[in-house]
């Protein structure tokens, strides 16, 4: 079976469609409803002081330390899902 010319157009045309209609949607969800732009950007992003950096933080210093990784990594896990010992 041999794919026509218009084919790749077509395929590049629809991808480009469909991401432009969902960042239509994303900036009217935005836009009528602050609270969801703020979570977003919360949940993209990380809080400055959020869970997601600190665990980064944590698995960043231990291996620039030279931690075993098995080890750094459980820290950064624990750090993530607020576990404390």
């Amino acid at each position: 079976m041999e794919r026509q010319k218009g084919s790749g157009i077509a395929t590049f045309l629809s991808i480009l469609y469909v991401a432009a209609a969902l960042a239509l949607l994303l900036g009217v969800c935005g836009w009528c409803y602050p609270e969801f732009s703020q979570r977003a950007k919360e949940v993209l992003g990380g809080w400055e002081n959020g869970q997601v950096r600190q665990a980064f933080s944590t698995l960043a210093e231990g291996l620039e330390a030279g931690e075993p990784v098995k080890e750094t990594l459980s820290e950064s896990i624990e750090v993530l899902l607020g576990e404390e010992n």
